[in-house]
Order: C-alpha cells, then sequence, then structure tokens
C-alpha cells in the first residue's frame, strides 16, 4: 500500500495549480456609490434589480453593504 504522504503528493502535483476563490478587491467607486443608495432607497426598481443581480454574482461585496446599512442606522440615532 502506498504511503499516505506520496499519495497527497501525486494529487498535488496534478492538481496544485487550480486554484478557485473571489478576490478581495473593493468594489469601484460607482459600485460603492449604488450601495450607499441601495441602502438609503434612492434606487429605483429597476436600478435595485441590476444592483441584486451583480450582488449575487460578487457575494464577497455583502459585507460592505452591511457596513453602509449599519452606518445608516447608526446615523439615524436610536430612534430609528
Amino acid at each position: 500500500m502506498p504511503n499516505s504522504f506520496e499519495i497527497l503528493s501525486r494529487f498535488l502535483d496534478r492538481f496544485g495549480d487550480d486554484v478557485e476563490g473571489r478576490s478581495r478587491e473593493q468594489p469601484s467607486a460607482d459600485v460603492q456609490l449604488e450601495l450607499k443608495q441601495f441602502v438609503s432607497g434612492a434606487l429605483s426598481e429597476a436600478e435595485r434589480t441590476e444592483l441584486l443581480r451583480r450582488l449575487a454574482a460578487n457575494p464577497q461585496w455583502l459585507t460592505l453593504l452591511a457596513r453602509e446599512a449599519k452606518a445608516l442606522g447608526n446615523a439615524a440615532g436610536p430612534e430609528a
């Protein structure tokens, strides 16, 4: 029976260069503005639909969207 490390080594040699994932880059300034407008309710229905489609394709933007929503809530004060 082959050594476990030998099996792993052969596997990594064959598949080691295949890397999947998403970039952690910040979205463009235009997208950041759209996210702020989305949170504040300033986008039209068509613009919201398009932004939601793009968010589905770029889930890493959700962190920024959450920050924008939290900032808006903090700016509204404790009564909100």
